[in-house]
């Protein structure tokens, strides 16, 4: 299994800090299967907990080569969820955790989603390329395979990306 320094057993469990966590690994003959998830209080600083989060799981289900731009999608998917989705006036009001993060892992590639109570959904702008933000969504479209999101409910709404393995080529 590929490994992380950075990561050790138990990373992914709770932290002391109250975090509520899920992670469930399966293997059969149909492949690598995976469900992890980690709600996220509405503190910006979250982005660097969530990407360690899925650094670490990722690792833990040996997919080393999309550690990389997994971590960058989700820390761009919660930004955006604790930007946009927290401070949204349509909002219910916050709970004690708003904000959820989920990684399901099919065979050789990786959902990563992330829910919000928001009913707004995602828009993409043009970029300033100035500007130290407003490129979170275009980052996220050149990184996944695909993205996009849930419609919108009572509860809100979940903006996702797919990330998966290169397929293997043919000799």
């Amino acid at each position: 299994m590929t490994s992380d320094p950075a990561c050790s057993p138990g990373d992914v469990a709770p932290d002391g800090a109250g975090s509520h966590w899920l992670a469930l690994t399966l293997q059969s003959g149909l492949g690598a299967r995976g469900f992890a998830a980690r709600a996220l209080t509405g503190d910006l600083q979250e982005a660097g907990a969530a990407r360690h989060f899925a650094r670490c799981t990722l690792f833990d289900w040996d997919m080393g080569p999309l550690v990389e731009d997994a971590a960058v999608i989700v820390s761009e998917l919660v930004t955006n969820a604790m930007r946009y989705g927290l401070g949204c006036p349509l909002s219910p009001p916050a709970t004690s955790r708003p904000v959820w993060l989920g990684l399901l892992l099919q065979e050789t590639t990786v959902l990563c989603a992330v829910s919000d109570p928001s009913p707004e959904i995602p828009v993409v702008k043009e970029p300033d390329y100035l500007a130290e933000s407003g490129r979170g969504l275009h980052i996220i479209d050149s990184l996944s395979d695909a993205w996009g999101w849930t419609s919108p409910d009572h509860a809100g709404k979940t903006v996702w990306a797919e990330v998966g393995l290169p397929a293997p080529s043919l000799p």
